[in-house]
């Protein structure tokens, strides 16, 4: 009996005691608003500071979330699928998926592939739509389930049955109207006849969605209708599938590669016994690199901290700023407050009790900040919308970024930290005050004998420094972009125009593609709104970075055995290509008609050496100061001789620098085979003449099923890049004048808080004879120390900043080259920031210089 009584009297004063702290809260979050309210200035510039930073963070915050974390629509226990790294085999596909131990269930796919789609009743021509290649358990092994109709079973599609398809629910939404009768009606896929058996899940763009898939073709469907399945892809050992597994109960990724690495294992290696060295090397296949299906994108947990590393940085500082902006804007209010502080403390108000009314004002600003916050990163998102950029070598990517549960968590948190954090040491700092002093309206003796150390110089001091670091790494950043984006192509892009053509997607024959883009060139020549037209693989100027990936070996000295390795990009032009784009070949001579591949026999036999062009910087490092022409390189088992060096242009956006390139003559085989980007068409327009209304009449009367696509004029395709850099570099400006502006209002508040604390003071010197000018001088004097000391810091920490993030990314360490020893940057900047930062001290040290002499002797 005596236990129950003692439980309850237990649980009864626990209630009680919470009850008091419930109530003392509410108390204190009332007292905090309206003390917040009675101050708008001071509660307007803190919500602000927070809104912008917090916003900032957690627009990348939701982007970071789309890349990495966002799982598959419809998908069922999502965090159980992997995906291969990199493509492999249909027989390797075959192999994971025996894998029974370690995958429940395993498909493949090839995606993103194009197709040249058309419903079969409507009047609008075919369309250019991205979709996967899959094999009949894709769909079981994700886990989903259709809108309508079905989706692919392993059981119903087989090879030699009737064509199907599944389309996604925003084509269904989109292209077909949401039509109620969707499922059976015939669509046209790269010429042929499908059915569409079903619609997709709400919002489910197939794996990996940055590159979205709209359309789902079996591979069952062969070759006619995918031409990526020709060669017999799906029994031959050419590596295009990725291979998606669900791992079965228990098994890790780490034990799930370990696996596959042994299932994929070349048996006629095992049994020769090779020496270690060399079965290690053949065992760590790609393909058995294992990556979690989730997010937008591929990307391999050791890359993140490259793509992500220095935004995070950034916004780092950024966040710090506005919160050491929050930390100074408190003590400055602090020094306000003494006289309240000092009379609660007199008539006995505990110290542990004003730093709980402090702390819970400062978590309603936070929050309010948060709050506010969250408002900014929403109409981030408006202003800059998800898009779509469409490469040359890839499908249209598309980041879509929403603000969802997750989001609005990280800002609470962050809102509730910065409220907690940073304003812990103003509080215990204003509790300290001395009472009889405080009483007084007098400045602290602790306070003067401690103004260049305080806490709330080295907030400030803090912040110029890290303003500049901010200056300093985005100023790099944007010179960079900029620099990149404004150098000169080495040709004339005015009355350039590109488009692409895929006749294999349209329902043309290998032999039928070949002849087409061979003739349709000559023909579009002929035209009198064209001057000059050509024919390339790859659009000049589509990529953000060309990278030398194809090894070539070079004959160097006399030893005709000895020969040496370079990496160079490869290019595959058609005749006229350098003088329709305007580049002058500087030694030899260009392709000839003869010389573009329309000789099948000739161009397959081994024993035939290939002519091909290098630019000036391939010449210099694959030959030095010897004449490069008729000298001979080797390539995969062939033998190629140059014909001509052709002035060096840009072959990148991103990169100013060409990379040493290898122009090649294009071959049957280049034109009688699909890709997704298709073969580029490049025409020299005359001035003043309708070129693209003649390029799409001439198309269409030669070849009606034809889809013409990308069809741009160069200048638009450089303006679509333009506006990536011009965004990045935006990104850049605004961060730095953020943190600019942080840095000015925490200077300008802790000079007026100098102000006060020195008025006294201020008041002796007037009235022994000092002028306003003089006490005016005085007061700069020490936000001027401050910026200087600050600048010192900013600059070292920059200069550190940007070598750190240069060593983790080799395109940031190109950005941050374009940039060095720019004077703008190195004198511009600490200029900037001390110009501005004394103008933002200048007001209340101008204030101080009016402070009536008579009413501040009065204060004590």
């Amino acid at each position: 009996m005596r236990t129950r009584v003692s439980l309850t009297g237990r649980f009864a004063a626990v209630v009680l005691a919470l009850a008091g702290v419930v109530s003392d809260l509410r108390k204190d979050g009332a007292y905090a608003v309206r003390t917040l309210v009675k101050s708008p200035a001071f509660a307007t510039v803190g919500v602000l500071s927070l809104a912008l930073s917090i916003g900032a963070s957690a627009l990348y915050f939701a982007q970071v979330d789309a890349l990495v974390r966002r799982t598959l629509p419809g998908a069922t226990d999502p965090d159980r699928l992997v995906v291969t790294q990199a493509p492999v085999s249909f027989p390797d596909f075959e192999r994971f998926r025996e894998q029974r131990s370690i995958a429940a269930r395993a498909a493949a796919f090839i995606g993103p592939v194009p197709f040249s789609v058309a419903l079969e009743d409507a009047e609008d021509g075919s369309q250019r739509v991205f979709g996967h290649i899959v094999s009949p358990e894709y769909f079981v092994t994700l886990g989903v389930a259709p809108v309508a109709g079905r989706l692919f079973q392993p059981d119903l599609e087989i090879p030699g049955s009737a064509p199907v398809v599944v389309v996604s629910e925003r084509f269904w939404r989109t292209r077909m109207d949401a039509d109620p009768n969707a499922v059976g009606r015939p669509l046209r896929v790269n010429g042929q006849s499908a059915t569409i058996i079903g619609i997709g899940p709400k919002d489910f763009l197939g794996v990996y969605p940055i590159n979205p898939a709209d359309l789902f073709v079996p591979v069952t469907a062969g070759a006619s209708m995918a031409p990526e399945l020709r060669d017999d892809a799906s029994g031959s050992d050419r590596e295009s599938f990725r291979v998606v597994l669900r791992l079965a109960g228990g098994a890790t990724v780490a034990a799930a590669e370990a696996a596959l690495d042994v299932a994929t294992a070349d048996p006629d290696q095992q049994a020769r016994g090779l020496d270690d060295a060399r079965s290690s090397a053949f065992a760590l296949r790609p393909g058995a690199r294992l990556l979690p299906a989730s997010g937008l994108a591929p990307i391999p947990p050791e890359l993140r901290a490259q793509l992500f590393g220095a935004n995070v940085v950034l916004l780092a500082l950024v966040l710090s700023l506005a919160c050491s902006n929050l930390a100074g804007l408190l003590l400055a209010r602090a020094i306000r407050r003494r006289r309240e502080i000092a009379i609660r403390l007199a008539v006995g108000a505990s110290r542990r009790r004003l730093v709980r009314q402090f702390l819970t004002e400062s978590v309603a600003l936070a929050l309010a900040g948060g709050v506010a916050g969250v408002f900014v990163a929403y109409w981030l998102v408006e202003l800059y919308p998800s898009s779509s950029v469409g490469l040359s070598t890839s499908a249209p990517a598309e980041l879509n970024t929403r603000l969802d549960l997750g989001v609005l968590l990280f800002s609470f948190v962050v809102a509730v930290l910065a409220g907690v954090g940073f304003g812990l040491i103003p509080a215990l700092v204003s509790t300290r005050a001395d009472v009889a002093t405080g009483l007084k309206a007098g400045p602290s003796p602790r306070a003067r004998s401690h103004r260049l150390l305080g806490f709330r110089n080295l907030f400030v001091a803090y912040q110029v420094a890290a303003s500049l670091m901010l200056l300093l790494v985005t100023g790099h950043l944007v010179v960079g972009y900029q620099r990149s984006a404004g150098l000169d192509t080495g040709y004339q892009t005015a009355g350039l125009y590109l488009f692409a053509l895929d006749p294999i997607r349209d329902g043309y024959t290998a032999d039928e593609s070949v002849v087409i883009l061979n003739a349709l060139p000559l023909r579009l020549s002929e035209l009198a709104s064209v001057r000059a037209a050509t024919s390339s693989r790859r659009a000049p100027l589509a990529d953000l970075l060309i990278r030398p990936s194809t090894r070539v070996w070079v004959p160097t000295g006399d030893d005709a055995g000895t020969v040496t390795m370079f990496s160079v990009a490869e290019e595959r032009v058609g005749a006229s290509y350098f003088a329709t784009l305007g580049l002058p070949i500087v030694r030899g001579r260009a392709f000839m008609d003869g010389e573009q591949g329309t000789n099948p026999a000739a161009d397959a036999s081994p024993d035939r050496d290939v002519p091909i062009v290098v630019n000036q910087t391939a010449a210099r490092e694959l030959f030095g100061s010897v004449d490069p022409i008729d000298r001979r390189i080797h390539a995969a088992g062939r033998v190629y001789f140059v014909i001509g060096v052709v002035q060096d242009a840009r072959s990148g956006f991103m990169q100013p620098e060409p990379p040493p390139t290898v122009f090649l003559p294009l071959t049957p085989e280049d034109t009688g085979r699909a890709s997704a980007q298709g073969t580029t068409v490049v025409v020299r327009g005359a001035p003043g003449s309708g070129t693209i209304a003649g390029i799409r009449a001439e198309v269409q009367s030669l070849y009606p099923d034809l889809t013409v696509f990308n069809l741009r004029t160069m200048r638009g395709q450089l303006d679509r890049f333009n506006v990536l850099a011009q965004q990045a570099s935006m990104m850049g400006v605004g961060l730095g004048a953020f943190g600019l502006m942080l840095a000015c209002i925490g200077l300008a508040g802790v000079t007026t808080q100098a102000v006060a604390r020195r008025r006294k003071e201020i008041g002796i010197r007037l009235a022994l004879g000092s002028s306003r000018g003089r006490v005016t001088g005085l007061v700069l004097e020490e936000g001027a120390v401050l910026v200087t000391a600050g600048a010192v810091l900013g600059f070292a920490g920059g200069f550190v900043l940007s070598r750190v993030l240069s060593a983790t990314s080799a395109e940031l360490a190109r950005l941050f080259a374009a940039g060095a020893g720019d004077p703008v940057l190195l004198v511009g900047a600490p200029l900037l920031l001390g110009g501005l930062a004394l103008a933002a001290c200048y007001l209340p040290a101008h204030r101080a210089g009016r402070i009536d002499p008579l009413s501040s002797l009065r204060e004590e």
